[in-house]
């Protein structure tokens, strides 16, 4: 599949090196939405036939989900987005306890401070409102401390959020690892959930829940060549959240609102996707890592990489900085040089300032100039070529 490009062959056309921000829509997955636009437009609450059309698309995409992740079909809950799937887990969890007569202030809750914003601002919003939140330390490749983690669980631990791959740096969290942690920690006790959000483990990772020890995993479409507006979140079977978005009983009651039946069939055939390519695409954007990687450090004077190295590093990501060059300069450079490349999660929007997560791996100095290269389905070596003939020209103008 190349969206972008038609092989190589258009030489003007745009190097897109964003794929953790957003990626195209595979023209397979929009064959399959396709008749449910026009054609099976019926709402799955109704009864009537096309009502049950509808219904049946949404009951066998969320079978196919749950069969990739290892679950049943009863615990996939379809979402507008991961960052719903995250509040939902998240606010959820803490909601249900405070139902039950739990106050906030005898609640505890665990992360890191490197995860996406839909999880670090829900946690900081609950620590204004009484929760104890701990911030578990990262190393400078951006992995968990584990025994501080260890440390840190209590009687009122009541969620444990870590996310399995970093949206900036690509670290590759030892989720499998935490959840034995978690689950030795509480026993036969209900708590505390461990969640994760795995929205850019889902191409090339293997995610089963049971193998990871999960009550709750996010997963989002746009992430994995399916369309924008559509996430997912596994609920453990015995998993009691509360309803945080009201006015209806769909998708379990957890998420009220007409299903949109094009998104999730599209979701479930892009989830499809991934794990029948996942070998020989992981193969390959090794390679294009690996190749980008020494490339940048033989040619790009006083460049430094963000992150780990190996096993422990996104196989699609890259995350450098470069000394003395602002990252969003160098990044709107870039763009109109024809290269597409972020600089922190694109969640973050036009707000501006240093990288959290750079400065959360001890970084500071550097949380300003760094760059994010995520790469894809159309990404290849000569992308890397054009790059870094690109970026010597940038750090040049400023050695002068």
């Amino acid at each position: 599949m190349n969206i972008f490009r038609n092989n190589g062959v258009n030489k003007n056309a745009r190097i897109y090196l964003d794929y953790a921000a957003s990626t195209p829509v595979d023209p397979r997955v929009v064959s399959a939405m396709e008749p449910y636009w026009s054609d099976v437009y019926g709402n799955a609450g109704s009864h009537h036939h096309e009502g049950r059309k509808a219904k049946e698309a949404i009951t066998k995409a969320r079978k196919t989900c749950a069969e990739l992740l290892g679950a049943q079909a009863s615990s996939v809950i379809f979402t507008g987005s991961g960052t719903e799937s995250n509040n939902i887990a998240i606010f959820g969890t803490l909601g249900h306890l405070l139902e039950e007569g739990r106050a906030l202030s005898k609640m505890h809750i665990i992360t890191t401070p490197i995860e996406h914003p839909s999880v670090l601002d829900c946690f900081k919003n609950l620590e204004t409102k009484g929760v104890a939140v701990t911030f578990l330390d990262v190393n400078e490749d951006g992995i968990v401390n584990l025994r501080e983690l260890k440390r840190a669980l209590s009687e009122n631990t009541v969620l444990v959020s870590i996310m399995y791959v970093n949206n900036e740096i690509g670290t590759i969290e030892p989720i499998e690892e935490i959840g034995k942690i978690i689950r030795k920690f509480k026993g036969k006790n209900t708590y505390p959930y461990f969640h994760t959000d795995a929205s850019q483990a889902g191409l090339f990772i293997p995610i089963n829940v049971q193998k990871l020890s999960v009550d709750l995993l996010t997963l989002d479409a746009q992430k994995m060549y399916g369309p924008k507006g559509v996430g997912l979140l596994y609920k453990k079977d015995g998993v009691l959240l509360q309803q945080v978005i009201v006015g209806g009983n769909q998708e379990f009651s957890l998420r009220p609102s007409t299903e949109n039946i094009p998104l999730i069939v599209g979701f479930a055939k892009a989830f499809e996707l991934a794990l029948e390519e996942r070998k020989g695409e992981r193969a390959r954007l090794i390679e294009v890592r690996d190749y980008a990687i020494e490339k940048i450090k033989k040619e790009i004077k006083g460049v430094v990489l963000n992150g780990p190295s190996g096993e422990m590093r996104a196989v699609n990501n890259v995350n450098i900085s470069i000394p003395e060059i602002d990252g969003e300069y160098a990044t709107i450079t870039l763009s109109e040089n024809g290269i597409a490349v972020g600089t922190r999660s694109a969640c973050i929007g036009e707000t501006g300032g240093p990288s959290y997560v750079i400065e959360a791996i001890g970084k500071k100095d550097l949380a300003t100039n760094s760059l994010r290269l995520t790469f894809g389905c159309a990404t290849t070596k000569s992308d890397i070529d054009t790059l870094v003939g690109r970026l010597k020209k940038i750090t040049k103008h400023f050695e002068k």
